[in-house]
């Protein structure tokens, strides 16, 4: 086949079935890709949502000690 003689039936359906093997890896592998990189952009998202979450429960804990030591009398 490479040196360019008439290939057999068989050849040409083995190069064509190997052809469709590569397609379906790589359409594998690429929504494999996909799935990783949708599943980490989640996990960031949370992350990012956690720290916010946190840092209003602070923020909100600091301005509450604040107010409580305000109006205590001493």
């Amino acid at each position: 086949m490479a040196a360019g003689a008439p290939a057999a039936y068989r050849e040409v359906t083995d190069v064509n079935f190997a052809l469709i093997a590569l397609q379906l890896n790589h359409e594998s592998r690429a929504a494999k890709y996909k799935r990783l990189k949708r599943r980490g952009t989640r996990s960031l998202i949370f992350a990012g949502m956690v720290l916010v979450v946190l840092n209003f429960l602070f923020c909100v804990a600091y301005v509450l000690l604040n107010l409580a030591q305000q109006g205590a009398p001493m």
